[in-house]
């Protein structure tokens, strides 16, 4: 089940959170959940639900993309 924490980083302290749908970074308050053995970290509700719905769904629960993304998006591009 879901539960909402604070993130207790002192003002100094770099420690950043990072939405695991979207990517956000987190500051203050976070949602978490176990989902596939691990604790995920959510930026709210709506990416949870995507996470869930979509995610996994579709890409599976350990999903990276490909290495080479960022030469075929390159390579697609219109000029």
């Amino acid at each position: 089940m879901a539960e909402w924490r604070e993130n207790d980083a002192q003002w100094y302290e770099e420690r950043m959170l990072h939405c695991a749908t979207c990517g956000r970074m987190i500051a203050k308050r976070y949602l978490t959940d176990v989902i596939a053995d691990r604790t995920r970290i959510f930026c709210g509700d709506g990416c949870l639900a995507l996470f869930r719905d979509y995610v996994l769904v579709e890409r599976g629960a350990d999903y990276r993309p490909p290495a080479d993304t960022g030469e075929r998006y390159k390579k697609l591009m219109v000029k």
